[in-house]
């Protein structure tokens, strides 16, 4: 199945000449890898996972959209630590799909950072449920996600969507077949709207899966069923995983690590890879001014290395802060101490803070600088540009479909039967925030085939803040188990608070 060799950009994108770079120009995609549609750079996604929930208080809930300009105080603190960290990516796990984001993505524009967004959330008919197929995609996460494309698109710095969080711990004990059907039609009905209206920015739909059933997931959902149905694959591929447990400096040593990379490379994947949650904590992680087990992130550096760029796009840790709710029965607050769930790079003070009436202070724990160094030290002049890079003839085809694949056009969907969301007008389909960067580019863009534009549409999803539910069952290639794994994150989200 060939992929098809199509270009597609906006016509605004190349009305101009000379094009300004902006702090955040759209990127695209390219075979597996993602660039800048303006300077052409290849696009090595740094990240950080983002749900700033305060220890205490009416806004500590899963699910609530801290993204909005009501809640301004706490993204205004948290926006100059991503940039202290040399990120360039944080994910949204979900948002309320009537609320202005403007001041919030303008702010992150600004500091050059991009966003995935989540079309999900864990409320009634706003996520692929744990029944089976096809009675797990309620025809109304249609609309909802159609929504926020339709906000989100607007944006430059959105980077992508991502159609699901997880789905496939939501099986009750059935196989991996149970529900995803769902997960994969809701990705090709957000992406024929997307294709259906002209005035929107081409942000490329994605899937978020946890680390079980490699094979078959990641091939799933990178095939068509229908081989004549250019929509049906996922247009990105994260994966959740928890793999590097250990303090190994050195890539060669990096045997979890190693096996996940030769996983992808024997899939011969057509589109890129995020590790859409990385950063296994871990007891025998060092010490570091009083603060126990502190991730030192080596493979946060050589994951955007050459040995590895050819297999994953980036990677996004989890996460920015530990949540109190989820930490305090095993490392509670000041979280100095060793915990399955203190996973983030710092934490709020003081310890009864809401960040409504008593401001949350963000405090670094240690591995904040680890990571900050890791992020930092990344080096991308090796790397392919957008006009020069080939797309090698094994990464130019989607993947055949596992035995015993679930076919789309075998079930009945009632979402087919829902009208589609109206298309933006054209007056409102783009925001620019503020002033360009420069004003100047020599860069060639737009003269290369197999080119999707990473327009970033974004929808809320399953948020999981939680490391996956489980431990990692499938951390290994199919006869080697891969070396220790953290527990996942246990925060269920499973509240809908949306404001």
């Amino acid at each position: 199945m060939q992929l098809p060799q199509t270009l597609t950009f906006l016509a605004a994108l190349l009305a101009f000449t000379p094009p300004a770079i902006y702090a955040t120009n759209p990127v695209l995609i390219k075979g597996n890898r993602f660039f800048d549609s303006v300077s052409g750079d290849y696009f090595a996604i740094r990240g950080v996972n983002y749900y700033p929930r305060p220890n205490t208080g009416p806004l500590d809930f899963n699910n609530l959209d801290y993204f909005t300009s009501d809640f301004k105080n706490i993204w205004q603190r948290d926006v100059p630590q991503f940039a202290a960290l040399s990120a360039n990516v944080i994910r949204l796990y979900s948002v309320d799909v009537d609320a202005d984001h403007t001041e919030f993505m303008c702010a992150l524009q600004a500091e050059g950072i991009y966003v995935i967004v989540d079309l999900g959330s864990n409320c009634d008919g706003c996520e692929i449920t744990t029944d089976s197929a096809p009675a797990c995609y309620p025809a109304s996460f249609k609309v909802r996600g159609e929504k926020i494309i339709n906000q989100f698109a607007r944006y430059d710095n959105v980077l992508a969507f991502s159609g699901g969080n997880e789905i496939n711990h939501r099986t009750g004990g059935n196989p991996w077949t149970w529900n995803a059907p769902c997960q994969k039609k809701f990705i090709r009905d957000m992406r024929a709207y997307i294709k259906s209206c002209p005035t929107l920015r081409e942000v490329p739909v994605g899937v978020v899966v946890a680390d079980t059933d490699r094979d078959d997931n990641a091939q799933y959902y990178n095939c068509r069923t229908d081989p004549s149905d250019e929509l049906e694959n996922a247009e990105w591929y994260g994966i959740n995983t928890y793999v590097q447990c250990e303090d190994i400096s050195d890539p060669a040593q990096a045997t979890g690590f190693n096996m996940l990379r030769d996983s992808f490379k024997s899939y011969d994947y057509s589109i890129p890879v995020v590790l859409t949650e990385f950063g296994c904590v871990n007891p025998t992680f060092p010490t570091v001014d009083g603060f126990q087990a502190q991730r030192t992130f080596h493979d946060a550096a050589f994951m955007n290395t050459r040995a590895y760029s050819d297999y994953f796009a980036g990677g996004i840790v989890f996460e920015y802060s530990t949540e109190n709710a989820n930490s305090k029965s095993t490392s509670p607050y000041p979280f100095t101490t060793y915990g399955p769930q203190n996973y983030g790079l710092g934490y709020f003070s003081p310890e009864d803070c809401t960040d409504a009436g008593i401001d949350c202070t963000f405090n670094r724990f240690p591995n904040f600088e680890f990571l900050k160094e890791a992020y930092e030290s990344y080096d991308g002049s090796t790397e392919p540009t957008l006009s020069n890079y080939v797309i090698p003839s094994n990464h130019a085809e989607t993947s055949t479909c596992p035995a015993g694949s679930p076919i789309l056009s075998n079930f009945q969907w009632g979402s087919d039967s829902l009208s589609s969301v109206a298309c933006p007008a054209s007056s409102d389909s783009r925001i620019q925030c503020a002033n360009p960067v420069t004003t100047v580019s020599s860069a060639p863009v737009a003269t290369v085939s197999a080119l999707t534009l990473s327009f970033a549409a974004a929808t809320p999803e399953n948020r999981t803040t939680e490391a996956p539910e489980s431990v990692n069952e499938n951390t290994q290639t199919p006869s080697t188990q891969a070396p220790e794994t953290s527990q996942p994150p246990t925060t269920s989200h499973d509240e809908c608070h949306l404001v």
